[in-house]
């Protein structure tokens, strides 16, 4: 190689270091970027929002309370979760991109005094992490600048609905915060002067009635009632606040005779929560108060909530059809549609013993039979009917279906369906149904009839999900109407 060449080689290497060496600081001259404070969550001591809100969250002992600062001596309970929420968004503003540093735009992103969200958190001695918030940027974001900087950002994060919060909606709206498993019993008593007492077994999930609680004849109780109803009152929310002359007593009812419920713990603790007036059920938006002991808060829950709770005797009635276990089931015979299907049970599987002779291409599959027998164990009847009816009137003299199991070591069990049982609900259609579980009657659901009247096609190999383009499959389609099932399928596929 030529010396001249060497040299302009070498000249090269050495202005190459020197722009690597330099690179850095003379890209960073002129550049905007957002320094904030370090955030450290386990110092934070308050939240102050004021400008397009205005509220002051303080941490109290081991939790938070929300107060509108032009009130400081009216404090509301707030929800732990949602200040974390909002200090872990905040701890994820990060390089956010730079837009403008002119002050006369601020207003224009909503960023000045008269419309931006100032956002204060105090951490001990630590510096305060101080921003400003405005309107949502045109990619989803928001804009914001540290507050005593003109330098607008767009951040893409969950910060801004996390903060931009009324009062009320930083307020904790769980009412009851209990463990199923730390209650004894619940106590339930109706504004008719009504009580049931329900009292926890031994073992989770195990409930029974109190001692010397007077049931009608046959009434069966019904334990996963007892504590499906437990875990409503364990976890218990409102829907929004009371407050001045609405939340009087005489306003919500609660002045006069009322519904209540009491929760008692193994620690010998009590929780009373007391339901206001039930209001037209008409009014589908109205809401129903509701206060406990010790709270002066009145909270409001929907009507679908405060009716979980305005329980009575017959409402835990085990209202099951059949009772076995699956696994001791030998022979499922049903009846329905004019057709007639037995499967037995042979070794650790099952087969078809009727029809002998199976339609050309029935593939019989007998994972279908534990199905079917999951179904029918977990069989509930809308209702109880009342009173006398025979097998005539209720058309189960001859049955519309009929289901038949022979269980190991007990007796034939029978479930027989009749015709249409007048008093159903919301317009639906239901059928008598009577079972040897007991000798009363009860009501189930016309889809009951229409399930068994499938037949064989109950117990048949079910074609595996359709594949569509880039190797998705369908799922849960397989229980679907056929006609259904095509219809919703040619329709995904038309959206790809």
């Amino acid at each position: 190689m030529k010396k001249g060449t060497l040299i302009a080689l070498g000249a090269f290497v050495v202005l190459l270091v020197l722009v690597l060496a330099t690179r850095e600081r003379q890209v960073s001259v002129g550049v905007h970027k957002l320094e904030l404070p370090k955030l450290d969550k386990a110092q934070v001591t308050a939240l102050e929002l004021s400008g397009a809100r205005n509220a002051t969250l303080r941490k109290e002992g081991d939790g938070w309370i929300v107060l509108d600062p032009s009130k400081p001596d009216t404090k509301y309970a707030a929800d732990e979760n949602l200040v974390n929420s909002a200090l872990d968004a905040l701890g994820e503003v990060k390089n956010p991109s730079f837009l403008t540093d002119r002050a006369e735009r601020l207003a224009e992103y909503e960023l000045d005094d008269a419309k931006g969200l100032k956002l204060k958190v105090l951490q001990g001695g630590n510096p305060a992490v101080e921003l400003v918030l405005g309107k949502a940027s045109k990619n989803g974001g928001v804009y914001l600048r540290k507050a005593g900087s003109n330098d607008v950002f767009t951040h893409q994060g969950r910060l801004d609905w996390t903060v931009r919060k009324e009062l009320k909606d930083w307020r904790k709206r769980q009412i009851v915060a209990l463990k199923v498993e730390d209650l004894s019993q619940l106590v339930l008593r109706s504004k008719e002067g009504e009580s049931v007492t329900l009292k926890a077994g031994a073992n989770p999930g195990e409930w029974s009635l109190g001692e010397g609680t007077q049931t009608p004849a046959g009434f069966r109780f019904s334990s996963q009632l007892a504590q499906q109803f437990a875990q409503q009152v364990a976890s218990l929310y409102a829907q929004d606040f009371l407050e001045g002359d609405a939340a009087a007593d005489s306003a919500t009812g609660l002045a006069d005779a009322h519904d209540s419920l009491e929760a008692q713990l193994k620690d010998g603790k009590k929780v009373v929560v007391h339901l206001g007036r039930q209001p037209d059920a008409k009014d589908g938006s109205a809401t129903v108060a509701a206060r406990v002991e010790g709270d002066a808060q009145v909270y409001q829950l929907s009507q679908y909530v405060a009716s979980q709770l305005r329980k009575r005797l017959v409402d835990f009635r085990d209202l099951s059809l059949l009772r076995f276990e699956p696994q001791k089931v030998s022979k499922l015979k049903v009846q329905a549609g004019g057709k007639t299907v037995v499967v037995v049970k042979e070794g650790e599987g099952w087969k078809v013993a009727e029809p002998q002779k199976l339609p050309e291409g029935f593939e019989f599959e007998p994972s279908q039979v534990n199905m079917q027998l999951s179904w029918l164990q977990g069989l509930r009847g809308t209702r109880l009917i009342d009173g006398q009816v025979t097998d005539v009137q209720a058309g189960l003299a001859s049955p519309s279906a009929v289901v038949e199991l022979t269980v190991e070591g007990e007796p034939v069990q029978t479930l027989r369906l009749g015709k249409e049982a007048p008093g159903a609900a919301n317009g639906a259609k239901e059928l008598y149904a009577r079972s040897t579980i007991d000798a009363l009657t009860y009501a189930v659901g016309e889809g009951v009839k229409t399930r068994l009247a499938q037949g064989l096609e109950l117990f048949k190999r079910r074609p595996p999900p359709p594949s569509f383009a880039g190797g998705g499959q369908m799922q849960g389609l397989e229980s679907l109407p056929p006609d259904v099932r095509k219809q919703l399928e040619a329709q995904l596929r038309g959206a790809q």
